[in-house]
């Protein structure tokens, strides 16, 4: 074998080690990527997904559920005056005045809507509002049908197999070190003499070979250069886990954070409507222990005992309101077919909002973690090249200057700092 054909062994396993840190290069980069864009459509997902449950909740809970309530006093209150209506002028003006309030409300109400389907009527209290909002939600199926978890999950598919490709490339590049600076061939070590024909390259060396370097400064040379190339083949691959690592979190912190908002604004759509609803039983019940006083304060007169009875029914209705109030109120179980999602948040308190936030504070500690990460191993790239340039620049007779090796030390400083 010729003196060509001896060191083309070597230059082909340069070769075959190369080609794999490019092949898991590209690999790599197509995985993070698609993990990247998982990560983006699970956020778009949510949002979507959001957008629709806050649109249904605050159309039934604001717009359509207050007129169903106050339609339901009117009705609580007609029932409860009835059996009075033909016992004096007072009885028959509430009963009449009450009637018609429940007629005008049922009358003006869309058809279809909770007001409008006597679906939604319950026989006691009022109406159902989470049958409305399921049977409303059905009707976006499709975003509702969005699952924003899965995707997350897809997602971190997409960067285990990326994650897999950067451990090859770092195998591949930890392999053609050690082999560097430990094989030593008896034909690598005394190699024939050149040819007479000249060469633009002699001797060519994709990666430095310290094992094969003369003793001496030389191979201190050689040994300094393959570090510096290990560091430049394996620093892009550290900065496209910690990219991966921060769109993760911060996807995932964006999620939280409007999680939170959801729950803020969908809960406080069912208690608000629940306190008012409660706000309004009460107050009812006050009017009537009022009017209760008031006959108590005419003496015994028929008048008298008629406002009495009057009080007496508008006290029972009352109760019955406040008993309608928080049927109306209650938060959607899983027999009411409402979307779990828009169940739990309906359900969510102030003390849930606070776990939430620490978590969402937690994800945003873990982005700023991984971008920390990022930046160094950016750091120690540039410092890599600078002292590539530098090496390039400074050897002479195979010594080094120290800048040189200033500029590799803090890069594999940073390197290090970066994997703690």
């Amino acid at each position: 074998m010729t003196g060509a054909g001896r060191f083309s062994v070597r230059i082909r396993l340069q070769i075959v080690v190369l080609s794999v840190v490019a092949l898991a290069t590209l690999s790599a980069t197509w995985q993070f990527s698609g993990a990247g864009g998982a990560y983006q459509d699970a956020v778009r997902e949510d949002v979507k997904r959001q957008a629709a449950l806050r649109e249904d909740v605050r159309h039934v809970y604001a717009d359509e559920a207050p007129d169903a309530f106050r339609a339901a006093a009117a009705r609580i209150r007609t029932d409860a005056l009835r059996p009075l209506k033909d016992q004096g002028r007072l009885a028959a003006s509430e009963y009449a005045l009450a009637a018609q309030t429940a007629l005008q409300f049922r009358s003006r109400a869309r058809p279809g809507s909770l007001l409008g389907d006597d679906a939604y009527v319950h026989r006691e209290l009022g109406y159902d509002i989470p049958h409305r909002l399921a049977d409303l939600q059905k009707r976006s199926a499709e975003l509702y049908a969005l699952d924003p978890d899965a995707t997350l999950h897809d997602g971190d598919s997409w960067a285990l197999w990326g994650r897999v490709s950067v451990w090859v490339a770092f195998a591949a590049v930890l392999l053609a070190a050690a082999a560097a600076n430990v094989l030593r061939p008896v034909r690598w070590r005394h190699p024939p003499a050149p040819p007479p024909a000249p060469r633009v390259l002699r001797k060519p060396e994709l990666l430095p070979q310290p094992a094969t370097a003369p003793a001496g400064d030389r191979r201190r040379t050689a040994r300094f250069l393959l570090l510096l190339s290990a560091l430049l083949l394996a620093l892009p691959f550290g900065q496209m886990v910690a990219a991966c690592d921060e769109q993760r979190a911060q996807a995932e912190a964006a999620r939280r954070a409007s999680g939170i908002s959801l729950g803020i604004a969908v809960s406080g759509q069912r208690t608000a409507f629940l306190t008012t609803s409660l706000q309004a039983a009460a107050a009812a019940d006050l009017q009537s222990a009022a009017r209760l006083s008031a006959a108590l304060e005419t003496g015994s007169s028929p008048d008298a005992a008629h406002e009495q009875a009057v009080a007496a029914a508008e006290t029972t209705a009352a109760g019955l309101m406040a008993r309608t109030a928080r049927y109306m109120g209650r938060p959607a179980e899983a027999a009411d077919r409402v979307d779990p999602a828009t169940a739990t948040a309906l359900r969510t308190e102030p003390l849930e909002w606070r776990t939430m936030l620490t978590e969402q504070q937690r994800q945003v500690d873990r982005a700023e973690v991984a971008g920390e990460r990022g930046f160094r191993l950016a750091a120690a790239t540039a410092l890599a090249v600078l002292a590539q340039l530098l090496v390039a620049a400074a050897v002479s007779a195979h010594r080094l200057r120290r800048p040189a090796a200033a500029a590799v030390l803090l890069s594999a400083g940073l390197t290090a700092l970066a994997l703690v």
